[in-house]
C-alpha cells in the first residue's frame, strides 16, 4: 500500500501544504521518523524536531504549517493518524468457522458467521451474536450472552449469567463474573456471602489483558458503553462504571463504588468501597480514595489520600521541603538555646 499524500489527505479529510504527489510507504510515530513515512505533530516543538528528520509528511493542526516538510492540516491530528494506522495495518480478520475441537452444548444458540477456535467451551443456553469471535480456550458458563461483532481473546473466562454487549473486545486472561469479595466475620471464621448477581458489559467496551470484574452480590456490576479498561484492573462487586470512561492499569475498585461517565483514571489508583466519582473527573496516577469519599463532577484529584489537585500540589511541595524545613527548625532551636543561655538569671523575690 503506497498512496500519495493527496490520497491520504482525502481519506482523513485534510488540506495539503506542500508536495501532494509524494508517495507514503508507511505510518510511524514521532520517536521513529523514517523516510517515505507519515506521522503527526500536535505542537510547534514536535514539528520543529521532526522537520530535522527524514520523515516525508506530517499531520498537523490547522494552526500549524511548515516550510520544510509537506503537511496535512486536520482538526485532530492524532485521530487522523490513528485512522491511517488502521488503513495501513488492518486488524486481524477471523474466518467464520467452528473448530471440531470446541465443545458447544446443544442448548447454545450461535449467530451467523461466528468464529469458534479450538478448546473453547460454550455452556448451556449461551447466546452468541453474529460474527463474534471466541479465541482458543475461551470458557463461557451457562446462560452467558455475547452480542454481535465481539472478540474474546484466548483464555477469557465468563461465569454464568453474565452479559457482554456488541463490538466488545476482551483481551487474553480476563475473568468476568467471579464471586465478589463478600464475607461476614464471626468469632470462628469468615462466613461467605452468596454472590448471586451478575456482570453486565455494554456495547463498544474494551478490556485489557487479565482484567477481573466481579459479579454483584445482588443485582449487576455494570460497565457502560464505550468504556476502556487497561490491563490488570480489578473491579469489585456492584461497581458501576459510566460510559466512555478510561481506567489505566493496576487500578483497584472496591465494591459498590460508582465511577461516572467520561472519567479518566491514571494507573495504580485505588478506590475504597462506596466511593462516588462524578462525570468528567480526572484522577491522577497512584491516587487513593478512602471508603465513602464523594467527588463532584469535573474535578481533578490527585494524591494519597486523594484531594483536589491544587491542594495536593501544596502538600507535595511541603513534603519536598521537609528536610530543609527540619534543618531550619533545628537551627532556630539552637539559636533560642544560645539566647536563653546569655540571659542573666533573675534575682529571687524576697
Amino acid at each position: 500500500m503506497t498512496p500519495t499524500v493527496k490520497e491520504i489527505a482525502a481519506w482523513i479529510g485534510g488540506t495539503v501544504q506542500g508536495d501532494d504527489s509524494a508517495v507514503i510507504e508507511g505510518v510511524t510515530n514521532s520517536e521513529s521518523p523514517q523516510k517515505a513515512h507519515i506521522t503527526f505533530a500536535q505542537s510547534p516543538v514536535i514539528l520543529k524536531k521532526l522537520e530535522a528528520t527524514d520523515i516525508e509528511c506530517l499531520i498537523v493542526p490547522k494552526s500549524l504549517t511548515s516550510t520544510v516538510k509537506t503537511v496535512i492540516q486536520v482538526d485532530v491530528p492524532k485521530l487522523a493518524w490513528a485512522k491511517l494506522l488502521s488503513l495501513f495495518y488492518p486488524p486481524q480478520a477471523f474466518s467464520p468457522k467452528i473448530s471440531p475441537l470446541a465443545h458447544i452444548e446443544p442448548t447454545a444458540r450461535l449467530g451467523k458467521d461466528v468464529c469458534i477456535e479450538p478448546f473453547v467451551y460454550v455452556g448451556d443456553k449461551v447466546e452468541i451474536g453474529d460474527r463474534s469471535v471466541l479465541r482458543a480456550h475461551v470458557y463461557l458458563d451457562h446462560n452467558v450472552n455475547v452480542g454481535a461483532d465481539s472478540v474474546l481473546h484466548s483464555g477469557v473466562k465468563v461465569y454464568f449469567g453474565c452479559s457482554i454487549g456488541n463490538r466488545v473486545i476482551i483481551h487474553a486472561g480476563s475473568v468476568i463474573g467471579a464471586d465478589g469479595f463478600g464475607y461476614v466475620a464471626t468469632p470462628n471464621a469468615q462466613e461467605k456471602i452468596p454472590q448471586v448477581g451478575n456482570v453486565v458489559i455494554k456495547d463498544d467496551v474494551e478490556l485489557g489483558a487479565c482484567v477481573t470484574i466481579d459479579r454483584a452480590t445482588i443485582g449487576s456490576t455494570i460497565v457502560q458503553e464505550g468504556t476502556k479498561i487497561d490491563n490488570l484492573v480489578q473491579v469489585g462487586h456492584n461497581v458501576s462504571i459510566g460510559s466512555h470512561t478510561v481506567i489505566s492499569a493496576q487500578t483497584g475498585i472496591s465494591g459498590s463504588t460508582k465511577i461516572g461517565s467520561h472519567v479518566t483514571v491514571g494507573g495504580k489508583a485505588g478506590f475504597g468501597d462506596h466511593v462516588e466519582i462524578g462525570d468528567w473527573t480526572m484522577v491522577g496516577a497512584g491516587s487513593g480514595f478512602p471508603s465513602g469519599k464523594k467527588v463532584p463532577a469535573k474535578q481533578v484529584f490527585f494524591g494519597e489520600p486523594a484531594r483536589p489537585y491544587a491542594q495536593a500540589r501544596k502538600q507535595i511541595a511541603a513534603q519536598l521541603r521537609s528536610a530543609e524545613t527540619l534543618e531550619e527548625l533545628k537551627a532556630l532551636r539552637r539559636r533560642v538555646e544560645e539566647l536563653e543561655a546569655k540571659q542573666p538569671e533573675k534575682p529571687l523575690k524576697s
